[in-house]
C-alpha cells in the first residue's frame, strides 16, 4: 500500500505495481532479442567489411544487454505478484531487483551511445542493406528507451523527498518543525494547471486553480495511497455495491394533484412533500429546454448519422454579416441556436435572448418563451469546456442572503454565475420583455443540468423576491450546493431531479470523506493481489458484465408502487424516453429540494 522508497525518496509507485508493466516490457523485449538474433545471423557474412565489426559488436552487445534484462524482468515479475496490498512482506526483496534494473538501464544507455557512434559516425562498404538494418536497429532502440524513461517520468512523485530540510529548534506541541520547500497545494496546482494550460494563463482564474490545489491536496494529505491503490480500492467498492441489498424508497408522482396527495400521505413525515407542479410530465417537458443550452455538441451526440441534415435547416449561414438582434458569441452558423429549436421544439420568435459567452464564472444561458405552458423559461448551460470545469471544482463556500434563514451558504463560483445571469436578465430587461409577449399569469420557469442545475437553483433563490411563484427543475445539480437550511428554504420552488446513475448529484465532501474512507476499509479487508482486482475492473468495464442473473432477479422484482410508476412512465412520457427511472436495479426516487 505504501509508495516504493527508491534513492532516498517516496515514488507514486508500489512494490506490485510491477505485474503488468514487467509483463509488457518482457514480451517487447522478448520480439526483439528475437529480431538481434535473426538479423545477426542473417548479416553474419556481411560483416566482412571497414569498419563491419563494429556493427557485429554491437548486436552482441545488445543482444547479450537485452537477455540480461528479459532475466530481470522475469525476477521482478514474479515477485511482484506476490503478497496482497496490505501485506509487501513477502516483495521486501524488490527494491534490489530494481537497483540491478536501473544499473542495467544506464549500461544498455552507454551501450546505444557508443552504438549511435559506430552506425553513423563512419563511411561503410558493405553492403547497403547490412548497415542501413543496423541503424534502424539503433533507432528503434532508441525510441524503446525513449519509452521507458517515460514510464519513469510517469511514476516520478515531486512530493516524495523523504530528507529533513531546514530543520528548526522550534517546536509545536512536542512535534519538530520542518520547513518544506514545495508544497501539496502547489504541486496539484501546477498539475491542474498543466491539464488546463489553455486557459491557465488567464489571471481571473489564478485564484481558482490556487483554491483547486489547497482542495485536492487537503483531501489526500493523510493518505499514503499509490494511484493504483486507489484504482483498485475503488474497483473493490463498487463490487460492494453490487451486491449489496439495499433499496431506495419510490416516490410516486403524476400530473393528478390529488394523486400526489395520496401518494404523499403515505411517505414519513420527515420527507419533503412534492408540489403538484412536481410531475414526470413537467420534468420530461422542460428537461428539453435544459438539453437544448448544450447546442449543437449535444444535438449531433443525440443523432449521430442525421444531425447534421437536421440542424441544416435551422442554421442561419454568415450570421457575422447578417448579425441578429438576440443571439450572441454563437458560430458562424449559429449552430448552438440552431439546436436549442431543434430539441426544445421552440421557434425562432419564441427566443428572446441567446448567448454563448463563456468564461470563467460567466454561464452560456438563454431566455425564452413556453406558449404552450404560459411561462418564461431560463435554461443555463452545465459544464462543456475548461472554464466551466474550473467553475466546479472552485467549490469555495459563500454566504447566500436568505432573509429569515440563518447559516445560509452555497457554492461561491455558481453564486458569481448566478449574479452574473441574474445582472444580464435586469440590465437587458430581458423578463419583462418575455413577459410583455405572453399572455396574463405568465409562469417563470428557471432550469439547467449539472453545473446549469446548481446555478439555476441559486438564481431561483436571488430572483424569487421578485417573483414569488417561480419554479425551477435542476436536473443533477451537484452535491454540497448548498447548506442544509438553504436547502429546506428551496423546497417549495425547487426541484432537484437526479438522472439515472449521474454521479454529479452524489459528490460532495462528505460523500467524497466516505467514499475514502470505504476505499481504505476495502483495500485492508481484501486478501487478492492488485494485479488481480485491476484485471477484474478492467474485464468487467471492457466486457460490460455485471451482477449475476440470480442476483438481478432478487433486486428486479418490483413492487406494486414501483410496477404503478412503470406504468405512468409510459404512458406520461411520448417520443423518446427520458432516462431517470433506473438506478442499480430498482426504480429512482425523484428527490426535491435535496
Amino acid at each position: 500500500m505504501p509508495g516504493l522508497i527508491l534513492f532516498g525518496r517516496r515514488w507514486a509507485i508500489a512494490s506490485d505495481d510491477f505485474v503488468y508493466p514487467s509483463f509488457g516490457e518482457g514480451l517487447t523485449r522478448i520480439a526483439w532479442e528475437i529480431v538481434l538474433i535473426v538479423i545477426l545471423s542473417a548479416h553474419q557474412s556481411g560483416f566482412e567489411c571497414l569498419h563491419g565489426h563494429d556493427l557485429k559488436s554491437f548486436y552482441i552487445g545488445a543482444t547479450v544487454l537485452n537477455g540480461i534484462e528479459i532475466i530481470i524482468v522475469i525476477i521482478l515479475l514474479r515477485i511482484s505478484m506476490q503478497g496482497t496490498i496490505k501485506n509487501p512482506w513477502p516483495r521486501r526483496n524488490i527494491q534490489r531487483v530494481l537497483y540491478t534494473k536501473i544499473f542495467m538501464y544506464v549500461s544498455e544507455a552507454v551501450w546505444l551511445c557508443i552504438s549511435t557512434y559506430w552506425a553513423f559516425g563512419h563511411d561503410y562498404t558493405c553492403s547497403r542493406s547490412v548497415y542501413w538494418t543496423a541503424r534502424a536497429a539503433v533507432i528503434c532502440s532508441w525510441i524503446i528507451g525513449f519509452f521507458t524513461f517515460l514510464a519513469i517520468a510517469v511514476a516520478f512523485d515531486p512530493m516524495g523527498s523523504l530528507k529533513k530540510r531546514n530543520l528548526t529548534s522550534l517546536e509545536d506541541g512536542g512535534r519538530e518543525v520542518y520547513d518544506v520547500t514545495i508544497s501539496p497545494s502547489e504541486v496539484w496546482e501546477k498539475r491542474c494547471r498543466l491539464l488546463c494550460c489553455c486557459v491557465a494563463h488567464r489571471e481571473d482564474m489564478g485564484a481558482a486553480f490556487a483554491e483547486i490545489g489547497k482542495i485536492v491536496a487537503d483531501f489526500f494529505k493523510d493518505l499514503d495511497l499509490v494511484p493504483t491503490d486507489i484504482a483498485a480500492g475503488l474497483i473493490l467498492v463498487q463490487e460492494k455495491q453490487v451486491h449489496s441489498d439495499g433499496q431506495l424508497r419510490v416516490v410516486v408522482t403524476s400530473n393528478d394533484a390529488s394523486e400526489i396527495q395520496s401518494t404523499s400521505s403515505q411517505l414519513e413525515p420527515s420527507l419533503p412533500q412534492p408540489k403538484s407542479w412536481m410531475t414526470i410530465f413537467n420534468m420530461a417537458h422542460y428537461m428539453k429546454y435544459a438539453m437544448g443550452s448544450y447546442g449543437w455538441p449535444f444535438y449531433m451526440y443525440e443523432h449521430f448519422f442525421t444531425g447534421l441534415c437536421g440542424l441544416c435547416f435551422h442554421c442561419r449561414c454568415c450570421s457575422c454579416l447578417r448579425k441578429s438582434n438576440n443571439v450572441f458569441k454563437d458560430n458562424i452558423c449559429q449552430c448552438n441556436s440552431a439546436a436549442i429549436k431543434k430539441l426544445s421544439g421552440l421557434k425562432q420568435n419564441d427566443l428572446v435572448y441567446v448567448t454563448f459567452k463563456n468564461q470563467f464564472k460567466q454561464v452560456p444561458f438563454y431566455v425564452a418563451l413556453d406558449r404552450d405552458k404560459n411561462t418564461v423559461v431560463v435554461s443555463i448551460r452545465g459544464t462543456l469546456s475548461l472554464q466551466d470545469a474550473v467553475t466546479d471544482l472552485s467549490a469555495k463556500g459563500a454566504d447566500l442572503d436568505i432573509p429569515g434563514v440563518r447559516d445560509s451558504y452555497c457554492h461561491a463560483a455558481m453564486l458569481d454565475c448566478a449574479n452574473y445571469i441574474k445582472s444580464q436578465l435586469e440590465s437587458l430587461n430581458l423578463l419583462e420583455t418575455a413577459f410583455s409577449k405572453l399572455h396574463d399569469g405568465a409562469g417563470l420557469v428557471i432550469t439547467g443540468h449539472s453545473l446549469g442545475a446548481g446555478v439555476a437553483a441559486i438564481l431561483a433563490v436571488l430572483l424569487r423576491p421578485k417573483y414569488p411563484h417561480l419554479m425551477c427543475f435542476s436536473f443533477s445539480p451537484p452535491g454540497g450546493l448548498m447548506s442544509t437550511n438553504a436547502s429546506k428554504f428551496t423546497q417549495d420552488f425547487v426541484c432537484s431531479v437526479v438522472v439515472g446513475k449521474d454521479l454529479v448529484p452524489r459528490l460532495g465532501m462528505y460523500t467524497l470523506v466516505d467514499l475514502k474512507v470505504k476505499i481504505l476499509k476495502a483495500l485492508c479487508e481484501t486478501n487478492k493481489p492488485k494485479y488481480r482486482i485491476l484485471a477484474s475492473g478492467c474485464w468487467r468495464l471492457v466486457c460490460c458484465i455485471g451482477p449475476s442473473q440470480e442476483t438481478s432477479g432478487r433486486h428486479l422484482q418490483p413492487t406494486q408502487s414501483q410496477s404503478k410508476y412503470s406504468e405512468e412512465r409510459s404512458s406520461l412520457l411520448q417520443g423518446k424516453t427520458i432516462q431517470v427511472c433506473w438506478v442499480s436495479f430498482i426504480y429512482v426516487c425523484f428527490f426535491v429540494s435535496q
